[in-house]
């Protein structure tokens, strides 16, 4: 029943891992898929390439406009420089406000985004960065999780377990109370459809932050490559500004959906056959 598969190096390789699996089963369908990334963000593009045709073709959303549903890179002005206790006063306020800038941008774009049907109840990136993410003004996870990482580098923590402390989501905690990355609302009854990811794990392991992300329903072809892509960007994200290495992400699929099998199988072997043919780009890299 459950399918704890091969830690892959690259998103492409642990997406491709989780599709040929679950289209392999019975109906098309898993139940407790566990995908390992060990370099988040590194991609093999040809695989991209692959999907995102697949995609085109089938009218979904392209594989950058699902990860930037979690992490929206485009809007992030990256400062090229990692944070860290000794920085210059000049660096650190150029972080600080290439964060701020992100934050600003998204939550002035969020009137529009709710305008659509999909959006109603906010997005993943608004829920992180102003809970329950309908409008601004809410709790900014992110910044708090920026802050308690920073803390611990300059006390020299490099290992900590405190930020898998979970809060009842929908109430207006307080940012110290909130230590995991929190999605999901325990009061919503919906039993399909947003939101799918329900709580970003983070964990600082000998000086290396690990994410676990935890989806009730992955939808293999539409979104898991998306997915696995957006939560690379947020975790470097974190990593950067908070001047800690770049750790493993995992990602676990209570229910993986290869959706309509015979395509995913299709999809499938003309990805392996990219996959085998084209060589590793370098993490964070975007074609």
């Amino acid at each position: 029943m459950s399918e704890l598969l091969p830690a892959a190096a690259s998103v492409s390789e642990a997406w491709l891992l989780s599709l040929e699996r679950t289209a392999d089963a019975a109906g098309g369908r898993a139940v407790h898929v566990v995908s390992t990334v060990t370099e988040p963000g590194t991609e093999i593009l040809s695989v991209r390439r692959v999907l995102d045709g697949a995609l085109n073709g089938y009218g979904a959303q392209s594989v950058d406009t699902v990860a930037e549903t979690i992490f929206p890179a485009s809007l992030y002005p990256d400062p090229g420089v990692d944070w860290s206790p000794y920085l210059s006063v000049a660096k650190r306020g150029m972080l600080d406000a290439a964060a701020e800038g992100l934050y600003e941008a998204y939550a002035g774009m969020l009137p529009m985004l709710r305008t659509i049907n999909a959006n109603k109840s906010g997005t993943y990136f608004s829920r992180m960065i102003t809970w329950p993410g309908k409008e601004a003004g809410g709790v900014n996870q992110l910044a708090a999780r920026v802050e308690h990482l920073r803390a611990q580098h300059v006390a020299g923590n490099r290992t900590n377990n405190t930020l898998d402390i979970d809060a009842a989501a929908d109430a207006q905690a307080d940012e110290e109370d909130l230590r995991g990355v929190q999605v999901y609302a325990p009061t919503d009854r919906r039993t399909r459809g947003f939101p799918c990811l329900t709580h970003i794990d983070l964990t600082l392991y000998r000086g290396r932050l690990h994410m676990t992300a935890v989806y009730r329903h992955q939808y293999l072809i539409d979104k898991a490559y998306g997915n696995l892509l957006g939560l690379s960007w947020l975790m470097q994200f974190l990593c950067q500004q908070s001047g800690h290495d770049l750790g493993e992400l995992v990602v676990h699929a209570t229910l993986a959906d290869a959706q309509y099998r015979p395509r995913a199988l299709s999809l499938a072997r003309d990805a392996r056959v990219a996959l085998d043919a084209d060589a590793l780009v370098a993490p964070g890299s975007r074609p």
